[in-house]
C-alpha cells in the first residue's frame, strides 16, 4: 500500500510544485513547473507518476514535450516515458547470476515472451512512495522511494534489504536525476543503475541529430548480451559506430553499449527546429550510455545513462569489472550520483 501524501500546491517565486489525480492515469502525478518570466517558451515543467514505477513521463520545454509517453503503456507500467533500470539494467545472461559463490535465478521476473533475457531491472513495475514536496526560490525538487524487503516481489531474485531513492530536482536549466541506494541489510549489495528515457523527435527526422563523447562501443551477441570485445569507433571497421560528432538519428540504426566516455561531457540532442538542444550529462560512477533507435523509425529513440555495462553483475563474476563496472555498497552504506537533462537554447 503507497501513501499518496497529497499536497495542495507549492510555490516560490518563479517554481511550482503539486501532487495531482491524474483522472487519465487513475494515479498520483507529481508536477514540479518553472515559468521564465521574460519568455513562456523557456517554461519547463516535469511530471513523475511515483505509484507507476516512478517514470518520468513527461519533460516540457514551452509547448514541446522531450519525453514521449503512450499512457496506456505507462499505466501498465511498462517501457514508456522514462522508466528505472535498478538493479539490473538491461538483460543478464541466461536469466541468471553468480555473486560471492551463490547462484540467483531471475527465471521468475515475467518479461515480454520474446525477450528471453531482458530483465530491465526489478523496481520499474513497482508502486513507489514519495516524501514532501521542496519548493524554493531557484529550484523545486521532490524524492521518491521503493524498498527491497523479504515482502517484496522477486525477492528470492535478488534478495539484498535496500532502499532506492530518486530525488528529482527542476531547475531554470533543466531537471537532475539523483539516486542513493541505502544498503539495509548485512552484506555486500551489488547493482546498476539507469533511467530508460524515450526522447521525443518533435520534427522531422533528418532534422534532429545526436552525440555521445565514447570512444568505444561493446560487440554484442545475438541476444544483444556482451561478447566483451570493445570496438573503436575511431577505426575505418567501426567507423558507423562513431557518434562523437552529431549524426542524424534517421540514419542510425542501433540498440548498443558506448563506453569510454569523455569526462566532463555530454552527449546532446539537437533540436533544430525548436531552436534547442537537451544536453545529458552524468557524474562519473555513469561509464555507459546505450542508444536505441528503432528499426521501423518511430516518434522517438532511446538514450540511456548507466551506471554499468549490460549483463555486469556476470561480468563482474568473470572478473571483467573494467568492462561491466558493477557497483557495490556494503552493509548499511549508501551511495549515490546523478543524471542531469539541461536545455540551452539558441
Amino acid at each position: 500500500m503507497t501513501t499518496h501524501n497529497h499536497q495542495a500546491g507549492k510555490e516560490s517565486g518563479q517554481f511550482h510544485g503539486e501532487v495531482i489525480q491524474d483522472q487519465g492515469l487513475n494515479s498520483p502525478v507529481i508536477i514540479l513547473s518553472y515559468t521564465d518570466p521574460l519568455n513562456a517558451d523557456h517554461n519547463l515543467s516535469v511530471k513523475i507518476a511515483p505509484e507507476l514505477g516512478s517514470n518520468l513521463f513527461s519533460y516540457r520545454v514551452g509547448n514541446y514535450d522531450l519525453i514521449h509517453c503512450e499512457d496506456e503503456l505507462l499505466k501498465q507500467m511498462a517501457f514508456t516515458g522514462n522508466f528505472v533500470l535498478w538493479p539490473f539494467p538491461n538483460r543478464i545472461r541466461d536469466k541468471k547470476y553468480t555473486y560471492h559463490g551463490q547462484e540467483y535465478s531471475l527465471a521468475d521476473v515475467p518479461r515480454p515472451a520474446d525477450q528471453p533475457v531482458l530483465i530491465h531491472g526489478l523496481v520499474y513495475d513497482r508502486s513507489w512512495h514519495h516524501q514532501q514536496l521542496v519548493v524554493l526560490p531557484d529550484k523545486a525538487q521532490v524524492t521518491t522511494f521503493v524498498d527491497i524487503t523479504p515482502e517484496s516481489p522477486y525477492y528470492a531474485a535478488y534478495p539484498f534489504d535496500s532502499r532506492l531513492s530518486l530525488t528529482y530536482t527542476l531547475t531554470r536549466r533543466g531537471v537532475a536525476v539523483s539516486y542513493t541506494v541505502h544498503n539495509k541489510g548485512q552484506r555486500t549489495l551489488p547493482f546498476g543503475f539507469a533511467l530508460h528515457p524515450y526522447f521525443s523527435l518533435l520534427s522531422d527526422t533528418s532534422d534532429v541529430t545526436v552525440s555521445i563523447p565514447a570512444e568505444t562501443v561493446m560487440e554484442a551477441d545475438t541476444m544483444l548480451l556482451p561478447t566483451t570485445r570493445l570496438l573503436d569507433v575511431g577505426t575505418v571497421m567501426y567507423k558507423m559506430f562513431d557518434l562523437r560528432e552529431p549524426q542524424p538519428v534517421h540514419t542510425l540504426k542501433l540498440d548498443h553499449v558506448y563506453t569510454d566516455l569523455t569526462p566532463g561531457a555530454s552527449a546532446v540532442i539537437h533540436y533544430p527546429q525548436q531552436h534547442m538542444r537537451l544536453s545529458l550529462s552524468a557524474t562519473s560512477d555513469f561509464t555507459h550510455v546505450v542508444i536505441y533507435t528503432p528499426p521501423d523509425g518511430g516518434p522517438f529513440f532511446c538514450l540511456e545513462n548507466q551506471t554499468c555495462a549490460t549483463d555486469a553483475i556476470n561480468l563482474h563474476a568473470r572478473d571483467l569489472d573494467q568492462i561491466g563496472h558493477l557497483l557495490e555498497v556494503k552493509a548499511g552504506e549508501k551511495m549515490s550520483g546523478t543524471i542531469s537533462y539541461t536545455v540551452d537554447f539558441e
